[in-house]
């Protein structure tokens, strides 16, 4: 066996987990009696509908933090698919980070840093494959190589799925944004995770400046 093999071998092991693990639930046969399967970090699920009554804080929705891949599971089974809240034709998100960091910018682990974002269109039928791949690239630590010296995903904050009339978009978020060769690498190791065609390019901005709209984006892939 290969380096390159052993080190795509680990790097997929999470993931048939996580895979293994939504088949025994639809199935339902999932053992009860061993012990669940922890999932790196801990994540919270956030949803927001906004509300004209309400400040954006005070219509962030706080669902459930997610420690286990079963649990994972069960509550991605239960939440509607996004291009299902895309039938309401208003706008909401749903925010996935690690527990503990809001889903700001103004939080101070992403305060210095930036998201990337990959704009769907309002039609867009594979919506939610590329929100659920993100997500199992998440939690299944495919952003991380072997061979990195500090684990790439330790450098992201969380993902959000943008409902909008105008264009669905998804976003993942890192706490860095200055290191080129961190941001970039993590750009192309989302793309591939996501299987985009070469012509879909994805774009980074700091959290600071993308908020205006008027920046041109720090990077491309």
């Amino acid at each position: 066996m290969t380096d390159s093999t052993k080190r795509s071998s680990s790097q997929q092991k999470p993931l048939t987990i996580i895979t293994n693990q939504r088949e025994k639930i639809n199935n339902g046969t999932v053992d009860t009696v061993n012990p669940k399967s922890p999932l790196e970090f801990t994540w919270t699920f956030w949803y927001i509908k906004p509300d004209k009554r309400l400040t954006w804080e005070q219509s962030l929705i706080n669902l459930i933090d997610i420690g286990f891949v079963e649990d994972f599971w069960a509550t991605f089974n239960h939440l509607a698919a996004p291009s299902r809240l895309s039938q309401n034709k208003s706008n909401s998100d749903y925010y996935f980070f690690k527990k503990g960091v809001r889903p700001m910018w103004e939080d101070k682990t992403n305060a210095n840093g930036g998201r990337w974002l990959l704009t769907c269109g309002n039609q867009d039928t594979k919506l939610d494959e590329l929100w659920l791949e993100t997500l199992l690239g998440m939690i299944g630590d495919c952003f991380s190589h072997d061979t990195d010296p500090e684990p790439l995903s330790h450098f992201i904050t969380g993902c959000v799925v943008a409902i909008r009339t105008r264009g669905h978009k998804i976003a993942l978020w890192l706490s860095e944004a200055h290191n080129e060769t961190i941001v970039r690498e993590i750009g192309r190791r989302w793309r591939s995770i996501m299987n985009l065609s070469p012509n879909i390019r994805i774009q980074f901005d700091m959290h600071n400046e993308s908020s205006n709209g008027l920046q041109r984006p720090m990077y491309e892939e």
